[in-house]
């Protein structure tokens, strides 16, 4: 169910209202340091633990210098914080960007040459699946990059010359996803069924098959989407098959979290994966249990549930 911000917020940096009304950024103008006599940021952080879904909110620019993201990733110790909305003036109208090490990284820009319009109402829709982020403007894809969202508490980084209502601020939690890459036998079939799936599903992950989606007949970017928006990839190498290591090759690219197994009947890995941290099990009772154990460690570190 969407959840509408009621006052769950804290102003961890400059000045913010928070009321039934919505977010109100109050500018202020720094008295010390390199940065006084400037208007300083505000960062509002929420009560809302997200990972996957929709973040949603409105807001009007009393002034085209104004400007107001939507940040995940904060307080998280991995990779760095992760902004997506109306940047400052001198950067593009909207941009997907990274704060790191002091430093900011754009990883998506668009609207260049002209600020957006100063009061009226403009839409801003972030939406996170798995790896994927876009940035939705007026119900319009704006940009879209790819970066890892942690399970972190939504925030706000609001400035500007003039104060800002932001309204209607909603979260949309939605299940994140393992995408399972597998030969489509009866052998591996149980394997998924009394395995693989009831495992992800304790972790709250829904389980999506890469077998199902050949059998639909679908093209390679349906795989490609399916493993750009899971949070996590787990492939069974056991029989060479072609499809899993370009997968598990295309996952590694994209720095996705990765879980291979193996049944221990193959005696060698391939070499490219030899070097991959996988689990061995014996397709036995007593081995499924094993197995279940081993990958429920591992789900558990990447989710921290």
């Amino acid at each position: 169910m969407p959840r509408k911000a009621q006052g769950s917020w804290i102003s961890l940096m400059g000045k913010a209202v928070f009321s039934s009304q919505g977010i109100k950024y109050l500018p202020a103008v720094s008295q010390e340091g390199p940065n006084k006599g400037q208007t300083t940021l505000c960062l509002a952080k929420s009560s809302y633990d997200f990972e996957n879904g929709t973040v949603s909110c409105q807001v009007r620019l009393p002034d085209p210098a104004n400007h107001v993201q939507i940040g995940f990733n904060h307080g998280v110790a991995f990779g760095g914080e992760l902004y997506a909305g109306i940047p400052p003036a001198g950067v593009a109208s909207y941009n997907i960007s990274v704060f790191a090490n002091g430093k900011w990284e754009y990883l998506a820009q668009a609207g260049y040459g002209e600020r957006p319009p100063a009061d009226e109402d403009i839409e801003m829709e972030v939406r996170v699946s798995g790896s994927r982020v876009d940035l939705y403007i007026n119900r319009i894809l704006a940009c879209s990059a790819y970066f890892r969202v942690e399970t972190c508490q939504v925030a706000l980084l609001m400035g500007g010359p003039k104060e800002m209502l932001v309204r209607a601020f909603t979260v949309r939690p939605q299940k994140p996803s393992a995408f399972v890459v597998m030969q489509f036998t009866e052998e591996f079939n149980a394997l998924y069924d009394e395995v693989i799936r009831p495992t992800c599903e304790k972790y709250g992950l829904a389980c999506v098959r890469a077998d199902d989606i050949y059998s639909d007949g679908l093209i390679i970017g349906d795989i490609v989407r399916s493993i750009q928006e899971s949070s996590v990839i787990i492939a069974d190498v056991t029989p060479d098959n072609p499809n899993v290591f370009y997968e598990v090759g295309y996952a590694h690219g994209m720095g996705k979290p990765t879980i291979l197994l193996s049944d221990k009947k193959r005696e060698k890995l391939p070499f490219d994966i030899s070097g991959l941290r996988t689990l061995f099990y014996d397709n036995t009772i007593g081995g499924k249990t094993a197995i279940e154990e081993r990958l429920s460690k591992h789900l558990q570190s990447i989710t921290r549930r």
